[in-house]
């Protein structure tokens, strides 16, 4: 196999010259070089070979956006500015390009010019042309203003590229009576990772009377304890780590899996070619990636009536498979025992109104913190409490507060600490805020088994209403907004009314108890429940 035909280094999991195509002949060969050292993660040898690659053949727009991507990989998102910029000077319209620039600022929080690069690939996402040797970046567009329409053209596109030169033929599995139903998860995220963070009770509790489950490891194996426990909870866990796809696919088909469950769909690190090789009878794209994969090979996806209402179900080639409550599950062990901690202990002022937003920076998006700013120059004794992230970012928007007449030192960084304590101290915040169009999901999660209020603001992407969904399934379904303004006026209404705020804390403690959305035992009945139905569904 050439170097060519291995993973390209913007992390989509297809072919470097299925994905950007080839440059000139002797900068290609620099090109596969830096390949095989991005695959060794020896990302300055990669750097070096791209450099190369870049005197020989200067206004080749695929060796910078490549040298882009390897500076991103390794989050140094301000040096990716040049190279990208210098792609898109000699390729304007290269959609990949475009995300990944646009996804770059993002985390930067640098907002320059950033309405531009969304209304740019909205022009070229409305279009109906082709490209030749780029794709957009599915993951990067869910946290950019788009349409489910537009991110369902973008999966399409994207999933030409991943299909096999000649359909691959469906698995056929079948059980004897009495054999249990073989069920297998596939993930790059079998450690320290938000899909964890929720998944894992599931796996404990399901009925091994009922269901088989195999773990399939995409990403070498974590030793450390949380990947031990994810192993644990399965009967069979293979690591797949270093085979290459179709012995990986071969593998999931020997070991007779009946339902495969795509836990990454376009997410860095996912394999999704493995998928394409069918082999399984019945695959389903789940929790990693809340979207469409716009592929044939998944069957389903994973979801409930509040997350996917029906009228939009067009938007998807994955026929929806609606769990009864929510499709999100909750470990509920990662909630430490006791009291939560003080606000001291968290760092943040006893006599303030503290407002909360724990998501990741890419999801802040300049209208979002302008309605942040709104609310604290409105409560003179408020703050808002974000989690730690890049000095650049910190930085940035620190910046974007001065700017809104806001002091600075308002804005307090959370540390990053570990699962069970960072879930704990959202119990020391007042509200959380969440992100739109890209909402809060294991975060929300988070507030809302710490006892934390949470408003989201519901769009018609399935990115925007998975914390709806949440708040639905605890009772609260009244923190659900559908618009900036309605968002914002309940934000201002809760935090200058404590006795209606102090109700709906109350009513979630109360309902914590009692309602789906943490009931992990009912959860997990449902969901293998469902399994049962849909392989019996399509036998029949």
């Amino acid at each position: 196999m050439t170097s060519r035909n291995a993973p390209c280094p913007c992390g989509s999991g297809r072919r470097y010259k299925d994905c950007h195509g080839t440059p000139g002949s002797d900068a290609a060969e620099w090109v596969e070089r830096a390949l095989r050292e991005l695959q060794a993660r020896d990302f300055s040898a990669a750097e070096a070979s791209l450099r190369e690659a870049e005197r020989l053949a200067p206004d080749d727009p695929r060796i910078h956006a490549n040298l882009g991507t390897v500076y991103v990989r390794q989050r140094r998102l301000a040096d990716a500015e040049a190279p990208l910029g210098r792609a898109l000077a000699l390729d304007p319209d290269n959609p990949y390009v475009l995300t990944l620039l646009a996804h770059a600022r993002q985390r930067r929080c640098a907002w320059t010019g950033l309405s531009e690069l969304h209304a740019r690939i909205t022009r070229l996402l409305a279009a109906s042309g082709d490209h030749a040797h780029a794709d957009f970046n599915p993951f990067a567009l869910l946290a950019m203003p788009i349409t489910s329409r537009q991110q369902l053209a973008a999966a399409r596109r994207f999933a030409r590229g991943l299909a096999p030169a000649s359909p691959a033929r469906r698995a056929e599995v079948s059980f004897a009576a009495g054999e249990r139903l073989r069920i297998g998860f596939a993930s790059s995220d079998f450690r320290s990772h938000a899909t964890v963070t929720l998944m894992m009770e599931l796996w404990e509790r399901l009925d091994r009377h009922r269901l088989e489950l195999f773990g399939y490891g995409i990403l070498a194996r974590d030793a450390g304890p949380v990947g031990q426990r994810v192993e644990r909870a399965f009967e069979h866990f293979t690591d797949v780590s270093g085979e290459p796809t179709d012995r990986a696919a071969a593998r999931i088909r020997e070991d007779r899996i009946g339902i495969l469950f795509d836990l990454n769909g376009y997410t860095r690190n996912a394999r999704p070619a493995i998928f394409a090789l069918r082999p399984a009878p019945l695959q389903i794209n789940a929790i990693g990636f809340q979207a469409t994969l716009g592929t044939t090979w998944h069957d389903y996806i994973l979801t409930d009536r509040f997350s996917l209402p029906e009228p939009l179900q067009h938007f998807y080639t994955e026929r929806p498979l609606y769990l009864p409550h929510m499709l999100y599950p909750s470990d509920t062990t990662r909630l430490p025992a006791g009291a939560p901690p003080s606000r001291a202990a968290c760092g943040l002022p006893e006599d303030r109104f503290v407002f909360c937003c724990f998501n990741n920076t890419y999801k802040i998006l300049p209208e979002i913190f302008a309605i942040w700013m709104r609310l604290l120059a409105a409560l003179p004794k408020s703050v808002l409490w974000l989690l730690e992230t890049s000095a650049e970012a910190k930085t940035n928007l620190r910046q974007e507060t001065q700017r809104a007449g806001v002091d600075a030192q308002r804005l307090i960084f959370a540390p990053r600490v570990g699962v069970g304590e960072h879930v704990a101290r959202n119990a020391a915040a007042d509200l959380f805020l969440d992100t739109y169009p890209y909402g809060a999901h294991t975060t929300a999660n988070d507030a809302l088994l710490a006892g934390l209020p949470v408003i989201t603001c519901a769009g018609e992407t399935l990115v925007s209403r998975i914390a709806g969904s949440q708040l639905t399934a605890i009772g609260l379904p009244e923190l659900i907004t559908t618009g900036f303004a309605e968002y914002e006026a309940l934000a201002l209404k809760l935090a200058t009314e404590p006795a209606l705020l102090k109700a709906y804390r109350e009513r979630l403690a109360a309902n914590r108890r009692s309602a789906p959305l943490f009931d992990m035992a009912r959860y997990a009945r449902d969901f293998e429940d469902a399994m049962l139905r849909v392989w019996d569904e399509q036998g029949a």
